[in-house]
């Protein structure tokens, strides 16, 4: 990831600003456009890092994993 991103957006009174972030602030708006344009961080990741954590993956999509906070699962076909 880039450590330093420039973003343009219109702020409550629809005036153009550009402004420049660093650090984790950076890191967070390109971690959520990723979502926006559908890319998940295991598309990122090369194959064999993939391959090795196959397993974990399955089982958050399978919903388990015990975490402390409300998580959202994909409908299985036949399960509810």
């Amino acid at each position: 990831r880039n450590p330093d991103v420039i973003v343009e957006y219109y702020n409550e009174n629809f005036e153009l600003v550009e402004e420049k972030l660093t650090g984790l602030a950076a890191r967070v708006v390109q971690h959520e456009y990723d979502h926006i344009e559908g890319v998940l961080f295991i598309d990122k990741i090369n194959p064999l890092k993939k391959q090795l954590i196959k397993g974990k993956l399955a089982d958050i999509t399978k919903g388990n994993i015990k975490v402390n906070y409300r998580m959202k699962f994909p409908l299985v076909k036949g399960k509810q």
